[in-house]
């Protein structure tokens, strides 16, 4: 006897199936929302991508650190390609982060400073030995310039203060960087704390030329809270002969009496830079 079998079709076929009940409004609203979630995670990741060149310095590091091309990382820079899941995954696992929060929340200082802290990166900028000038504040001497060192071994620093060529003050201490700052925590037995911040050098200019800083020292056999610029120079520089300039350089000058705060330009540190350049 022959039987007849009738194949049943897929529920997704019948025409009493539930279906979503979506019209073109709706669609195009949808469409209109993941477009604009995926832009702002584009703006994002390009955000977080150059904190992370931040911290290793170059794009040909990262590119390589990552594993992937220059030019492929240079299209995720400036958005016109973005990674794999594969390769935010990496990144992720790399540097320790979250990978929502590294599409969804824009990296901070704070959390620059603890990549840096916790990675292998090793800031490498800086040469073993440094010049650095900065004014007297004794009112016998006031107008002349001190001359000292400052002295790298790893994170290790050294500060000596000098006067005919003889030591007459050390400080020793490490140094921290955070996104656009360089911070020195150096102690004396004899003569306290000394501090000094810097502007963080661009290290693609190789090693560190020289530039300007912050220092916190005490004046008056250390008994006065003083702050004042201090130079660093890759090469020793003539007192006398460049004296007009290094006092320009390491005086404040103001317009009014009024004085809310004293800080540091980039414009200032730039000029320094370029002095120290055409001695070389």
């Amino acid at each position: 006897m022959k039987t007849n079998l009738e194949i049943s079709k897929p529920s997704c076929y019948l025409t009493n199936s539930v279906e979503p009940n979506l019209d073109t409004t709706d669609m195009n609203a949808i469409k209109i929302i993941k477009n604009n979630i995926y832009r702002e995670t584009c703006e994002i990741f390009q955000h977080n991508l150059k904190r992370l060149i931040q911290i290793e310095g170059t794009q040909k590091k990262l590119a390589f650190k990552i594993g992937i091309s220059q030019d492929l990382l240079s299209k995720y820079k400036s958005g016109e390609a973005f990674p794999s899941i594969e390769t935010l995954i990496y990144i992720c696992k790399l540097y320790n982060l979250d990978l929502n929060k590294f599409l969804s929340v824009p990296l901070n200082a704070l959390d620059m400073e603890r990549l840096i802290i916790s990675s292998d990166f090793k800031f490498d900028c800086f040469l073993d030995i440094y010049h650095v000038y900065f004014l007297v504040t004794n009112l016998n001497k006031e107008g002349a310039i001190h001359e000292g060192i400052m002295e790298f071994s790893n994170s290790n620093v050294v500060f000596r203060i000098l006067s005919n060529n003889k030591i007459v003050k050390s400080f020793y201490g490490t140094y921290t960087i955070s996104d656009k700052l360089v911070f020195f925590n150096l102690y004396s037995n004899i003569d306290g704390n000394a501090y000094i911040n810097m502007i963080k050098p661009n290290i693609n200019k190789n090693k560190y030329v020289g530039g300007l800083g912050l220092m916190l020292l005490p004046s008056d056999a250390n008994s006065k809270p003083c702050v004042q610029k201090i130079l660093f120079s890759k090469t020793k520089l003539n007192r006398d002969l460049n004296f007009n300039e290094l006092k320009t350089f390491l005086s404040f000058n103001f317009k009014d009496i009024h004085i809310e705060n004293l800080k540091l330009s980039s414009y200032e540190d730039e000029i320094v830079y370029n002095f120290i350049e055409s001695l070389s």
